[in-house]
């Protein structure tokens, strides 16, 4: 389904909030608010009614947005907030299906888990078998490349934009955005809560301790944790092996 733009029905019910709120008469209009605000999404979800503003911070989020299956996304999106994404196997089949509308490249058995968040969808690439566990963001305003068989744990962040700061005639969020790929290799671990900045290289078989914030390329093997991110030690293989 084709998204329509819809900006006047959104405009009239923020208008009608606006109103009510400064009044303090919102006590009473609460129940008939909600059910606007669920009209708003029943049309999405049948007519692709939806209301894509310019990006103010010159990044073109908007024409990105376009270029995407941005109802396959924002579907995925309300999906996760229903009661059956609570069911473990039914919604990683869900979303499996999902990927491959949204994502550039989604390669065999892929698992998503709840709330992860994505921002388009175009510029990721996931190898088979990756696993992108929960509250993970992937920020793919850059391209996002990751390897068969990594686990991305709960909470990563993975950014591939910045900000311009040295155009001092605008507001700083107004200067514009920077934007570089981050690529992850085949069997690596990127750690509860870590964050992958912009332009970052990591191996394969490397391991990102938990909390840690990546700036610099990670060769194989390596397993680096920090803020900013050293190297901790190199992984060998068992002798046994």
């Amino acid at each position: 389904m084709t998204v329509r733009h819809a900006e006047e029905p959104q405009a009239q019910i923020l208008a009608e909030l606006e109103r009510l709120a400064r009044s303090g008469e919102l006590a009473g209009h609460g129940t008939e608010l909600m059910a606007r605000f669920d009209e708003l999404a029943r049309r999405f979800l049948d007519h692709g009614e939806l209301f894509i503003p310019e990006d103010p911070m010159k990044g073109k989020d908007r024409e990105r947005l376009l270029e995407a299956d941005t109802y396959a996304l924002l579907f995925w999106r309300m999906f996760d907030r229903t009661p059956a994404s609570a069911l473990p196997d039914f919604s990683v089949k869900v979303r499996r299906i999902l990927a491959e509308r949204v994502l550039k490249k989604v390669g065999k058995d892929v698992i998503f888990h709840n709330d992860v968040f994505i921002l388009m969808g175009t510029n990721i690439e996931l190898g088979d078998g990756v696993f992108v566990n929960r509250g993970v963001t992937l920020d793919d305003r850059g391209p996002i490349v990751v390897g068969d068989y990594t686990m991305i744990s709960a909470g990563a962040i993975l950014t591939t934009h910045g900000h311009e700061l040295d155009d001092f005639s605008v507001p700083l969020p107004y200067c514009g955005r920077t934007m570089a790929p981050i690529t992850i290799g085949s069997n690596t671990v990127i750690g509860f809560r870590s964050v992958i900045m912009p332009g970052v290289t990591i191996g394969d078989r490397a391991v990102v301790a938990a909390n840690s914030v990546v700036t610099k390329d990670v060769p194989d093997r390596w397993v680096v944790g920090g803020v900013p991110a050293t190297k901790i030690k190199e992984l060998v293989p068992r002798s046994d092996a």
